[in-house]
Order: C-alpha cells, then structure tokens, then sequence
C-alpha cells in the first residue's frame, strides 16, 4: 500500500503539470486560430475595398475598447464588496460607446484619407468652420473661401477682429512658420525657398510645380535668365533617403520635352535637393548633364514677396498663405523679399488682397464675397 501512495504522491504533481501544459497549449492554439480568423477578415475587407478594410478597423478598435469595459463590468460583480448595479450601467453605457467609437474612428479614417489626397484641404480646414465664412448649402463654396481673409486660418475670431492689420498680418505669419507641416507643404517651402534664392540673383521664376500640380510634367520651377533656362526639380527628403535613378531619368525626360517645345533655348536640368542620390542615379545625373545641387532648408527665410503692379505701379505684399502668392514674380527694380510685415510697410508695399470686379477694398476690411449662383445663403449650424 505505501509504495502505491509514494507512487501516487510522485505522480500526481507530474500530471497536474501536463494537465497545465495541454491546457496551455489548448489555449494557444484557439488564441493563434482566432487572430488567425482575425486577419482573414482584415485581408477580406480590404481586398474588397479599402473602403471596407477602414469599417473592419474600426470594428476592430471598438471592440478592443468595448474589452476594456467589459473587464470593468466584470470587476464590479465579482469584487469584495460587489455593485452590480454599477456594472450594469457599465455594461449599458459600453454598448452605445462601442458604435459611437466604431463611427468616430471611421470617420477619422475617412477624413484622413480626403486630407491625404487633397492637402489643399488642410489650408481650409478652419474656415470651413468658421461662421465668418458664409457658405452656402449646395454650392461648391470655392469662391468665398478664397474670398476670406486667409490670416483667419492662423487668428482666432477675438484676435483677427481686435488686433491691428499690421499685427494681425504679422502674427498670423508667425504662426504659419510654427505650425507643424505635413510633407507635402514642406516640399512647396522648399521650392519657394528655392524661387527665392534664383529671383533675388536675378533669374525670372515660374512656380511650374505649385501652379500646374499633378500636371507639372516634373518641372517645378522654370527660371530664366540671359536667355537661359534651368528646369528645377526639387526634392525636399529626409537625410536618411537617397534618390534613385527614375527621378533622374524623369527630370532628364521633361528637360527633352522643354528643348523641343523651344528650339534654340540653352536648357539645363537642375535636381535640387537635400539628400543623397543612389550611386546608380548619381551615375546617370553625370551622363545625361544634370547638374546636381545640394541645398539645405533653412528654419525661415524672407518670405514675404513685395511686387511691383507693372501696370498700375500698385505696391502690393504678398504672404506665403495669399492666394496669389505663387504666381507673383519678383524680378522687377524696387521688387524684394523681407522678412517683416513692418519691413514691407516701411517700403511703402500694402497687403495683397481679393479684388471683385473693379472696386477697391479699403486696407485690413474684408472683402464681400459674391452670391454663389446655385442657391440662396443658409446659415449653417
């Protein structure tokens, strides 16, 4: 009898601990079949259409914080002294936010998305908002955006109407350099910065890139001088990337197009850029006579254009967020850069502003937009 019962005492601890084991593996295995089951939905919705993959994630994200809750539902039946009163109403209030968090996530995906491809967007973003803009119901609303004094993106309501012009222009200047920029914004920096280092040595810049976007043809800026013309490409990239051939080949491409649009024309092909090329392409800028420049992105620059009417002899100023700032050249005498809105009042220059028809708006007085055409003005909610 005592040999079984050494036996059974050995034994027992032994397969308790297989019993663990198995339960264990059991439990890894359902665990690695349900995340399993998991991404085969992911791969489902999003190969149908990305559309559908954002509702998955968000479902997903939901029911991850919906978890949560219910982790807490279930610590207060369960505790020492439980409410099960309390976890009810948890339960309850988990339920609604769990479709409510499914519809926001969503729906920030979605946002997301317009923002990503469409960055015009962001620069609306506030206006869009503000009740100051009266937008119409219907209407495409292109116009009085564009209308509306674009220092509003960058004041609030209190500040834009309290602050004087000049403070107000130079504040909301301020704010545009400190704001964060995407990426997208700051490649367009970069190619003002370089229109700027070419316009005050002299050359005739045309913004190709910021005025023709995706039809750019891979010309950023067209800059002239003497009868010669370089064809810039820039690419403001992080130090930690390099340039590979294609872009070299792009640019060389469009520098070929240019020449024969204009026989005769001495055209040089400029790669403009922070980084690196790839020993292939740095090989193949050398072949094709691309001249490669290595120019850095200063924290700011004199960015405020002050433009000369070549018509009128007006004397206007234009800030980076002025709607006509990239088609305004500075290449005429008594035209610069300064870096101050009070260095350009001091010169004489007033701020460039939205003109409709031929009537003058008074200095800092918002402009009037005009009635859009396919309804009447709703006030919005």
């Amino acid at each position: 009898m005592e040999p079984l019962i050494i036996i059974s005492l050995v034994l027992f601890p032994i397969f308790i601990g297989i019993g663990f084991g198995i339960a264990k593996k059991t439990k890894e295995r359902i665990e690695r079949k349900r995340i399993q089951v998991l991404l085969d939905e992911r791969d489902r919705a999003f190969h149908e259409s990305f559309g559908k993959g954002r509702v998955w994630l968000a479902e997903l994200i939901a029911d991850a914080r919906k978890a949560l809750d219910e982790q807490l539902e279930m610590h207060l039946h369960h505790k020492k002294h439980p409410a099960h009163k309390s976890a009810e109403v948890v339960k309850e209030i988990a339920r609604e936010k769990r479709e409510l968090q499914k519809q926001v996530k969503f729906l920030e995906y979605q946002l997301r998305s317009y923002e990503e491809y469409f960055p015009q967007l962001e620069e609306y973003r506030n206006l869009i908002l503000d009740e100051r803009v009266p937008l119409s119901a219907g209407a495409d609303n292109l116009e009085e955006l564009e209308a509306a004094d674009p220092t509003e993106r960058f004041l609030s309501r209190e500040e834009w109407e309290k602050l004087p012009v000049q403070a107000r222009n130079q504040l909301a200047l301020d704010r545009y350099w400190a704001r964060p920029k995407d990426d997208w914004e700051i490649g367009r920096i970069y190619e003002r910065y370089l229109g700027y280092l070419r316009e005050t040595n002299g050359w005739v810049v045309t913004y190709h890139g910021a005025l023709r976007g995706f039809e750019d043809l891979g010309r950023d800026l067209i800059c002239v001088k003497d009868k010669r013309v370089e064809i810039v490409q820039a690419k403001c990239w992080s130090r930690s990337k390099v340039i590979h051939e294609k872009h070299v080949f792009q640019l060389f491409g469009t520098t070929i197009h240019y020449r024969h649009a204009s026989p005769g024309v001495p055209v040089t092909a400029v790669l403009a850029t922070t980084t690196s090329l790839s020993d292939v392409a740095a090989e193949a800028a050398e072949v094709l006579n691309i001249r490669v420049d290595t120019i850095l992105l200063p924290p700011s620059y004199p960015m405020i254009k002050c433009n000369i009417n070549p018509g009128t002899g007006e004397r206007i100023y234009h800030l980076p967020f002025d709607q006509q700032y990239d088609r305004t050249q500075i290449c005429r005498p008594g035209e610069c850069y300064v870096e101050t809105v009070k260095e350009a009042e001091e010169h004489n220059f007033r701020r460039a502003w939205r003109y409709f028809g031929e009537e003058k708006k008074k200095l800092g007085e918002r402009p009037r937009p005009t009635k859009h055409s396919s309804g009447r003005q709703k006030r919005r909610p």
